[in-house]
């Protein structure tokens, strides 16, 4: 059967394939409050890749907020189109403020000409600060890059693109803007358009406006330089980023990423061509043998914001099929990623906080 090759067929065969993935074998006695992690980090052609548990933290332990570097909004006027006949057009993006953040030693003297690699984070609003997020818990994206700069567990803090993702329904009840923005690209206009506003709009302003990276900054076109992440939906949606534009994008991190069949399918269809040189990182929480999501935390719920809904305590356990199945494709064409999974972990953005280092450190690791 040829990869390059999208059919029902392929799609199904990906599909079951991952229900026979066999699982990193779980460490008998820790108890279930532990939520342990199982990192397991795939490099092929490897048979058996390293395996390794350890404790995650029960509490977020990044700081929140900007945490030094300053944040720079970009109106709508200046990255969105007047007119109705642009393919990116008001009526599929509606038009949104775009923030920027910059690192705490952008604006110092002595680093006037350096240039910085860029991360472009779906769900922006809830990455930097607790009373942005819509749960009330943040994922602490810019306090975990200065800290773990700090520590020297990365060798560069980059400027971070955080791209909101759009609020309120399109034309009937209950058909969220955002999951038409984030979902199957090969089937949707709108996330097709979305990850081309990225890519077409947003990336040249932003590499225009400020000292980034190239790939030439590498020399000889070998410096990555350009992530994008998410989580959930965002998740899927960085890796649409990646996928239909790997000529721009070094990389993509899914936490408890929400794949979806035709976005696995056109990673199929590429046949690893694209993905061989890329940093990709995946991770996921749920159900895991013994270990099960509990179904209330004490800490989730105690926030001023939706304090009663942080997040679906169920969703991680049912994305795990079409994980396994985006793990298949990359395992099938020899694409090399790193995959942690969560025993027990939930989906929100406090639980997304306590290993948001890992994707960094995979990014950007010393």
């Amino acid at each position: 059967m040829s990869h390059r090759k999208i059919s029902t067929t392929g799609i199904l065969f990906v599909f079951l394939a991952s229900l026979t993935v066999t699982t990193t074998a779980y460490q008998q006695g820790i108890p279930q409050q532990a939520l342990p992690k199982i990192t397991n980090q795939h490099q092929q052609p490897k048979k058996n890749p390293s395996k390794k548990i350890v404790k995650p933290p029960n509490d977020p332990i990044y700081p929140n907020g900007p945490c030094g570097g300053s944040i720079i909004t970009i109106p709508p006027s200046e990255l969105f189109p007047a007119s109705i006949a642009d393919p990116i057009n008001n009526i599929i993006l509606p038009p949104r403020p775009i923030q920027i953040w910059l690192p705490p030693d952008y604006h110092s003297p002595t680093s006037s000409t350096k240039k910085y690699p860029v991360l472009y984070c779906h769900d922006g609003q809830n990455a930097v600060s607790d009373a942005n997020s819509w749960t009330g818990h943040s994922f602490r994206l810019t306090g975990a890059l200065v800290r773990l700069h700090r520590q020297k567990k990365i060798s560069q803090i980059p400027v971070v693109v955080l791209l909101p993702s759009s609020d309120g329904d399109f034309v009937l009840p209950f058909v969220r803007r955002r999951h038409l923005e984030y979902g199957d690209a090969a089937v949707g206009s709108f996330s097709r358009a979305h990850a081309d506003f990225v890519a077409k709009r947003v990336k040249p302003f932003v590499d225009a406006r400020f000292r980034t990276m190239t790939r030439e900054d590498g020399g000889g076109g070998s410096s990555r330089c350009c992530f994008a992440m998410g989580t959930s939906l965002g998740g899927q949606a960085s890796m649409t980023l990646l996928l239909r534009h790997g000529d721009l994008f070094d990389g993509a991190a899914c936490l408890s990423p929400c794949f979806q069949p035709w976005t696995i399918a056109h990673a199929m269809s590429l046949g690893g061509r694209k993905l061989k040189d890329k940093r990709i990182y995946l991770d996921n929480g749920g159900d895991f043998e013994d270990v099960k999501v509990p179904l209330l935390v004490w800490q989730d719920h105690f926030t001023e914001r939706h304090w009663w809904n942080p997040g679906y305590f169920w969703l991680d356990t049912h994305l795990q099929p079409g994980i396994d199945a985006m793990k298949t494709v990359l395992d099938m064409n020899g694409v090399d990623y790193e995959y942690n999974r969560i025993p027990g972990g939930r989906h929100n953005e406090r639980e997304w906080a306590r290993r948001i280092d890992l994707p960094l450190i995979r990014f950007f690791g010393s």
